[in-house]
């Protein structure tokens, strides 16, 4: 849901600039704010995942081919 300037600033359009007005308005941007963090959330855990998957593949090979190169160099 996206809101538009209006929506996170009733208290200005109004004319509201007491504290009960300026802690609506700061309600509101904490509100938006988090929803954008949470939104967030599923496609950094799936980058993560790939990130994972990558490490975990890349990482034995690696490895691997360290051992091979080591063995090779011993037997000369």
């Amino acid at each position: 849901m996206k809101a538009t300037k209006a929506e996170l600033s009733p208290a200005a359009e109004r004319g509201l600039t007491s504290t009960a007005g300026l802690g609506q308005r700061l309600r509101v941007v904490v509100v938006h704010r988090a929803e954008e963090i949470l939104a967030e959330v599923p496609r950094t855990l799936r980058r993560l995942r790939t990130f994972l998957l990558v490490l975990s593949v890349s990482v034995p090979l690696f490895l691997l081919g360290l051992v091979a190169v080591l063995w090779h160099l011993h037997t000369d």
